[in-house]
């Protein structure tokens, strides 16, 4: 399967009022990329399959790539799938998945000065652009990725929301952004954080129309973890073209293994374990698609 770039799916999405769900496969995890395909196909939704940075470590890009394409022949997917990485810390790792055969990538520069930024940017473009790949940057830094300092055993509650104020993009800085470097996708902060949470009730609808408005760059939602399915929606509606989906999956994933390895029915073998984690996780996928509006869009 010939994997496409982000940038006709993203263009429809922002003309057309609803969102591409990015759903990461955690380093490439089986379930979780086979769930995400599955979704996508019986719902006729494009597809961005994104994969962050540090979870790569563990099996790398080529196999990320090998494996979306081994999964997309043998389920006969034919709706539209890009294959981007998440959270790029440098134009070097972005360089690295480009060649590995990733179609988008996100080069993150929100934590550094507005120059470093838009220089990192223009370099990955640079890159980008000879393999017909798209670039996603992101102005106006959304929290959470950072290492915790604790050590945290057992099975950690979810907490009920954020224990602090999230930050907010200006509009004058995602416009000075979009004017200074022509990314493809602009990932932008608009009250969410990244990580597991219950609730995360403090989005500002009314910026996201504004910043939508501002710039003509679709729109990236990162930080959905208890984002109620409504919210999902009114955010697509307000004009996120791409919205994230990351560590609520990753956290499914790990607490089902926990509770399923509790019982006998597997028979000890590990891919039944695995199996049924797919099946829950591709039945929340379909509700996600279905709440954006990418449901038949492919």
């Amino acid at each position: 399967m010939l994997f496409v770039n982000a940038t006709s799916l993203v263009r429809a999405a922002k003309t057309g009022g609803y969102a591409v769900p990015a759903f990461n496969t955690n380093g490439a995890t089986y379930a979780l990329t086979r769930a995400a395909l599955e979704a996508a196909q019986a719902t006729r939704s494009p597809l961005i399959l994104q994969v962050y940075q540090p979870n790569i470590a563990y099996r790398g890009f080529p196999f990320f790539v090998a494996q979306a394409r081994a999964l997309c022949a043998d389920l006969g997917i034919t709706v539209p799938v890009c294959l981007q990485l998440d959270h790029g810390k440098s134009p070097a790792v972005c360089r690295e998945a480009l060649a590995a055969g990733l179609t988008s990538v996100m080069i993150d520069g929100s934590h550094e000065s507005f120059e470093t930024n838009v220089a990192w940017t223009r370099a990955v473009l640079d890159v980008a652009r000879a393999h017909g790949a798209t670039v996603e940057a992101e102005i106006g830094y959304v929290a959470g990725n950072e290492p915790k300092a604790e050590s945290q055993l057992g099975r950690v509650p979810v907490p009920e929301r954020p224990s602090f104020v999230p930050g907010k993009t200006t509009v004058a800085e995602a416009v000075a952004f979009a004017k200074a470097v022509p990314v493809d996708l602009l990932a932008v902060a608009v009250g969410t954080i990244h990580g597991v949470y219950q609730h995360q009730p403090d989005i500002d609808f009314g910026l996201v129309a504004e910043l939508n408005a501002a710039v003509d760059v679709p729109l990236v939602q990162h930080g959905t973890g208890g984002v109620s399915l409504a919210d999902l929606a009114r955010l697509a509606q307000a004009g996120m073209a791409k919205i994230n989906f990351g560590e609520p999956f990753r956290y499914t994933y790990v607490q089902r293994f926990g509770e399923l390895i509790d019982g006998m029915e597997h028979q000890w073998h590990a891919w039944r374990i695995d199996e049924a984690i797919k099946n829950e996780l591709k039945a929340d996928m379909v509700r996600i698609i279905e709440a954006i509006g990418s449901a038949g869009r492919a």
